[in-house]
């Protein structure tokens, strides 16, 4: 339910290369940072190319290293790593990341990745026609990363309090949790100061900040009850109901308006002596169709969260059209719920 003030995560990035792709990397004639990084790379080594050399591998690709430091993590720490490429190839499949380092927003060198590539997708094409299975272009490192600079943190003050942060800030869940921990840790142990901050007072064992803080992320506390929320992803078109959603009674109608665009290319010959030229012509035909009759479904009164399913499972609409049906209901007032589109 709650972090601790003064420890948070951290994100470090870099950029680096991934070399030994199967043909798949960035075309250099195109992309021509990554000719630079190459020709940086070999230079580091004490390899000097012409001016004029010509430099267009397929197996290089230009990527983005980003890692996540978590609190507390120590220098020599392994931190998972998420590669993506920043350029045009195609499939990272096979790659193995060149040693690149890794820094945090204030500029300092915090740690260095590399190693092999871990990608669930894969691309191939010949003659025009090409494949493609999930997204080939990000890969990811398991401990790719090792962390070589300590980040600091702030979550003890010199008089020995800390702070707590709300995950999901609430009057009701501050005061339950500072509650519960001046029953178990003392009196005027916890404070709540906002409705995501509680501060703490470690009057008990000022010398032990680990083992104080250790009893009380033990308290246990029941949440105040969640409101309910309906998220929707417009993007992939999912919609995700938690407990608590109620339905109230509510007349849909939904209709489907389809527009179809069909084009094709045919010639314009002149005449034998006409003295016109023969040219190409682009012709778009047009069709857009709506049912006469759209279908009207009368929504019951739902209490249940499977009601409110078996109500919706009845409009028949298709994922978009149920996303745009969910933010009808809930700006009529039928939807009982917290409506959240991502």
């Amino acid at each position: 339910m709650v972090t601790i003030a003064g420890a948070p995560t951290n994100q470090i990035v870099g950029f680096g290369l991934v070399v030994g792709l199967p043909g798949t990397g960035d075309q250099t004639t195109q992309i021509p940072y990554t000719q630079q990084a190459i020709t940086n790379m070999l230079s580091h080594e004490g390899i000097t190319l012409p001016q004029t050399a010509f430099m267009q591998p397929y197996d290089v690709a230009s990527v983005m290293v980003i890692g996540t430091v978590p609190s507390y993590a120590e220098p020599g720490s392994g931190i998972n790593v998420t590669v993506s490429a920043i350029g045009n190839a195609t499939s990272l499949a096979g790659g193995v990341l060149l040693p690149t380092t890794l820094k945090g927003g204030n500029g300092l060198v915090y740690g260095q990745a590399q190693g092999p590539l871990l990608v669930s997708g894969f691309a191939a094409g010949a003659a025009g026609s090409s494949v493609r299975s999930n997204t080939p272009t990000v890969g990811r490192i398991p401990d790719g990363a090792t962390l070589s600079r300590k980040i600091p943190t702030a979550s003890v003050s010199p008089d020995g309090a800390m702070t707590l942060l709300l995950r999901n800030p609430s009057f009701g869940n501050a005061e339950r949790i500072a509650t519960a921990i001046n029953r178990q840790m003392g009196a005027e142990t916890a404070f709540p100061s906002s409705p995501d901050v509680i501060r703490l007072r470690n009057g008990i064992q000022p010398a032990n900040p680990v083992g104080f803080m250790s009893q009380v992320l033990d308290v246990d506390v029941v949440p105040q009850r969640a409101s309910p929320t309906v998220v929707v992803d417009a993007q992939s078109g999912t919609i995700v109901m938690g407990g608590g959603v109620q339905l109230g009674p509510a007349v849909v109608s939904h209709g489907n308006l389809t527009v179809s665009i069909q084009s094709y290319n045919a010639v314009s010959q002149p005449n034998a002596f006409g003295g016109g030229q023969t040219v190409g012509v682009r012709n778009a035909a047009i069709n857009a169709k709506q049912p006469k009759m759209g279908k009207v479904v009368t929504l019951p009164h739902a209490t249940t969260l499977a009601a409110v399913a078996a109500a919706l499972n009845k409009i028949g609409a298709s994922p978009s059209d149920l996303i745009a049906i969910v933010s009808a209901l809930k700006e009529a007032g039928a939807l009982k719920a917290h409506l959240k589109v991502e």
